[in-house]
């Protein structure tokens, strides 16, 4: 990269994980947003990958792992502003030139967050730095010509947030953020284990099931999935093993799955009869790391009855978006 070309970073600061993409180049750090603190002194001792390798293997009377962000709203910004200066730092430092920031919010937060967002941003030491919608962004993200006066859709269904959006001649027209994603599809099924089979597993052996053997429409061909998992009995916290099969999986997934459909529905009531046709005729795209659980594209379409695809790089379309966006900071400051 030039020295004298302007640098350009885009943000995807996402519940569960943090995606940078560095302008030109690509994605250049994927990290889980997390942060492990000492409970009685407070001082961080792990930032992101360090930090998740704690979970379970360290002393967690001592040890705190913390989300700053949750259900795509940050709950603490200064340990958000510390995780964003980790991440940042050998970047920044390395910069001939501050970098010009665009960085990805849910649609929903208000403007004092929009705000302190930026705040936070320009403190570690950018440039220029501005915000943008999740939706807009991945829809740029996953090159869909948005700048025409045509209606598109696109579901992005992240770890936090499910944001929808119309988009038409470079605007969002109708717009919905529900909380039903990925961390609502982990503690589904970590309550139907408890409940089916009086056992207590972690989030993480929850999420396993998820991407391993879950699905959104249970048919057949899944009967022979399944998957041996440890937790701890209800009665007596006592270790224990348990087969799981697809179709249990299935059947925890489904109220949450119901819950993006219904979001979707109510969009779609909204949207005016010239967009419905566009849609009709180019369908929706889906977006975001939980839009991979298996036949959700499928599940969605039998439902809705518009056809729905994943786009090219599900997970990391947003934070593509934000940087290709740092060029119009000007247009979009507002």
């Amino acid at each position: 990269m030039s020295i004298f070309k302007k640098q350009g970073l885009g943000i995807d600061l996402g519940t569960v994980n943090t995606i940078i993409y560095l302008r030109d180049k690509g994605i250049f750090l994927k990290e889980p947003t997390l942060l492990a603190i000492d409970r009685e002194s407070q001082e961080i001792l792990a930032f992101g990958r360090e930090a998740e390798a704690l979970i379970g293997r360290s002393n967690m009377d001592q040890i705190e792992i913390i989300r700053p962000i949750k259900d795509g709203v940050i709950h603490n910004f200064t340990l958000t502003k510390e995780l964003l200066a980790h991440f940042l730092s050998n970047f920044i430092k390395k910069s001939f030139r501050k970098p010009e920031v665009v960085i990805c919010i849910p649609s929903t937060i208000s403007k004092v967050e929009r705000q302190a967002v930026v705040e936070v941003i320009r403190d570690l030491g950018v440039q220029k730095a501005s915000i943008v919608e999740e939706p807009f962004a991945a829809a740029i993200g996953s090159d869909l010509a948005i700048n025409q006066a045509k209606g598109r859709m696109i579901v992005d269904i992240g770890g936090g947030t499910t944001d929808i959006a119309t988009i038409s001649y470079n605007d969002i027209v109708d717009k919905l953020t529900i909380r039903a994603a990925g961390n609502r599809m982990d503690e589904a099924i970590q309550t139907y284990i408890r409940n089916q089979y009086q056992l207590v597993i972690s989030i993480e052996t929850a999420r396993k099931l998820k991407e391993e053997i879950g699905n959104a429409q249970y048919s057949e061909v899944d009967k022979d999935d399944q998957l041996l998992i440890d937790g701890l009995t209800i009665i007596d916290s006592k270790p224990k093993h348990q087969l799981i099969r697809a179709e249990i999986v299935a059947l925890a997934l489904d109220e949450v799955i119901q819950e993006i459909v219904t979001a979707i529905k109510q969009v779609l009531q909204v949207t005016p009869p010239e967009m419905m046709v566009d849609l009709m005729d180019g369908g929706v795209l889906l977006s975001g790391g939980a839009s991979l659980l298996k036949r959700l594209p499928e599940r969605l379409s039998d439902e809705i009855g518009l056809t729905f695809d994943l786009v090219s790089a599900p997970i990391d379309a947003v934070a593509i978006g934000a940087g290709r966006l740092v060029d119009h900071l000007e247009t979009i400051k507002d």
